[in-house]
């Protein structure tokens, strides 16, 4: 039986071009956009979701995104960006349980497809896919094939007919990887690529300022058989509305943020080296949430969002289901595994008037316990400055004051050799026009005196970029 179906199957390919003429079936474009042609026209005509496609036609997806048709039997097929079918009437073909059954046929011109049959009793369905090497009738579960030339390589996930070119082939019960080139016999002993597994706190919530943009992040444990990987990152769970696709040669992609969305999914398969594609992996979330800065606060080197000594609270302008759960900064080097509490983020992050830090961890709610965590330190801007005068008893006329104003930031976070800074010098509350000289943190010059008609004082105020006060110093001065 076996042999006699290969033989009624080898024929069936040499005539099926011929059926093109056969009476019109209509597949419907259910996702996606590409391009049509009539046989022997040279006219192509767009096509979108909706359109009604008839046998007898070659269709092409765009180079942008897949093409998915829903056949009259209910097989699905989803087209590749950029691979070109032509799409013939449908004929007996041969089914799982030995007997002919009706079904549709596909010739692969270049690229790659993917076939899903729908859920049915064995032996209920059949699609052909045949290409310049071979024919592959799917029979159940889902299909993968790619094209190049004159070589086909396929990943058979439940159950198939195979077909070489030169008539030999066998049908695959419990799934594996093909791979057929033009003359030859097909070769049943390739692997399927396993879908991906997550890396531990790939994916997640990324905390970046208002204007930024985000950079994406995944990774995921190497496939052994795999020679390459396809990302696809979605507006959605479901990786329908794709806004980007790439490919990596190692497990882990870093990506610019694709749009202002805020809300991503990311999923990845393997591609083995004899061109065998894999499973998707399951969707990983990543949300970008952006983060309003108040007023002289400032974004540290490490992450911290640093506050003025006015501002308590931090905006975040897209919280709708983030949850917030706050660790207080301790200075003891032991850490201690204390539980957070979470709360739903119903306003600003806040940090208490009296506090000089806290740890902030945010998550989606949405995904509970399960979400990765992005952490990061809400902290009070402690700029200060020291004012040195010396010497401590100066007499006028006569010794002259050396000053130094002297940056200090206890957190770390400052960049004190950039940081600006403006001092005003006064004699009692006579201002005292003075040049000063900085070298990275610290600020110098010397006071020559000037007459006294009684005991005086040289004040030193020192303000901040921003112009809150962050530092003074007085010296007395007697006449001699």
């Amino acid at each position: 039986m076996r042999i006699a179906l290969l033989a009624a199957f080898a024929s069936i390919t040499t005539v099926m071009p011929a059926a093109a003429a056969a009476p019109v079936e209509g597949a419907a474009i259910v996702r996606g956009a590409g391009r049509s042609k009539a046989d022997g026209s040279r006219a192509w005509r767009d096509t979108v979701t909706g359109d009604i496609l008839s046998a007898g036609l070659t269709v092409q997806a765009s180079a942008e995104q897949p093409l998915e048709m829903t056949l009259p039997d209910g097989v699905t097929i989803e087209l590749d960006p950029g691979a070109m079918v032509h799409w013939l009437s449908g004929t007996k073909l041969p089914s799982e349980i030995n007997k002919w059954t009706h079904g549709y046929h596909l010739v692969l011109e270049e690229g790659e497809l993917e076939v899903r049959m729908p859920p049915a009793p064995k032996g209920s369905h059949a699609f052909l896919v045949s290409t310049q090497a071979g024919t592959l009738t799917d029979w159940r579960g889902h299909l993968h094939v790619t094209v190049h030339g004159t070589t086909s390589a396929a990943a058979i996930y439940e159950g198939a007919l195979v077909v070489g070119s030169n008539g030999q082939g066998f049908p695959v019960y419990d799934g594996g990887g093909i791979v057929i080139r033009k003359g030859g016999d097909p070769e049943k002993s390739h692997v399927i690529p396993a879908p991906p597994e997550w890396a531990n706190g790939s994916g997640g919530l990324a905390v970046i300022p208002e204007s930024s943009h985000a950079s994406l992040s995944f990774a995921w444990a190497p496939v052994p058989v795999a020679a390459s990987y396809r990302i696809e990152i979605a507006k959605d769970k479901t990786m329908v509305r794709v806004v980007s696709r790439a490919t990596a040669t190692e497990p882990h992609f870093t990506t610019a943020e694709p749009g202002p969305e805020g809300q991503y999914w990311v999923h990845v398969r393997a591609v083995g080296a004899d061109g065998i594609v894999g499973e998707w992996s399951a969707p990983r979330p990543l949300r970008v949430v952006r983060y309003g800065l108040p007023q002289g606060a400032f974004t540290a080197a490490d992450g911290a969002i640093v506050l003025p000594s006015t501002q308590s609270t931090v905006a975040l302008p897209d919280a709708d289901g983030l949850e917030v759960a706050y660790e207080n900064v301790s200075s003891v080097p032991t850490r201690f595994n204390i539980p957070l509490y979470w709360a739903k983020v119903t306003g600003p992050l806040r940090l208490p008037e009296e506090s000089q830090a806290k740890v902030v961890h945010l998550r989606d709610g949405a995904l509970g316990e399960s979400a990765a965590e992005s952490k990061f330190v809400l902290a009070r801007r402690q700029l200060r400055a020291e004012v040195v005068l010396s010497p401590n008893l100066p007499r006028w006329p006569g010794d002259a004051i050396d000053a130094h104003v002297i940056l200090r930031d206890s957190s770390g976070r400052i960049d004190l050799n950039a940081e600006p800074a403006t001092i005003e010098a006064k004699l009692d509350v006579v201002p005292l026009p003075l040049t000063w000289t900085r070298a990275g943190a610290v600020w110098s010059t010397r006071i020559s005196p000037l007459p006294l008609s009684g005991p005086s004082v040289v004040r030193i105020a020192v303000k901040d970029g921003a112009g809150g006060e962050i530092g003074h110093g007085f010296v007395e001065i007697s006449p001699r």
